[in-house]
């Protein structure tokens, strides 16, 4: 598990994106990634992407934590390009602290 993979957790995708060197800690922060028509976009607290030609929009603006222990058996279904983690942590630091 590194930042920016995503897993399938379920039926449901989520987004890593806790730093790596924190990621043996108890719980891992993660966004969720929703069907594109699921919600609307929302000018830089979402982020499109196409997972295997799908659409899918990551939602900045609804971070959780999830007990570590839970994910590191998981398989990344996808991981982000560089650009694509760069607007996910530009998202981030938009809900953090309004930048």
């Amino acid at each position: 598990m590194r930042k920016f993979d995503v897993l399938r957790i379920g039926a449901d995708l989520y987004l890593v994106v806790q730093a790596e060197h924190l990621l043996d800690l108890n719980s891992v922060v993660l966004l969720p990634v929703l069907p594109i028509e699921a919600l609307p976009g929302l000018r830089q607290l979402t982020i499109d992407i196409r997972i295997a030609g799908d659409p899918y929009r990551i939602r900045a603006h609804m971070p959780l934590t999830v007990e570590a222990h839970r994910l590191r058996h998981l398989k990344p279904v996808h991981r982000l390009s560089p650009d694509e983690g760069q607007k996910v942590m530009d998202g981030l630091y938009t809900i953090l602290w309004g930048l």
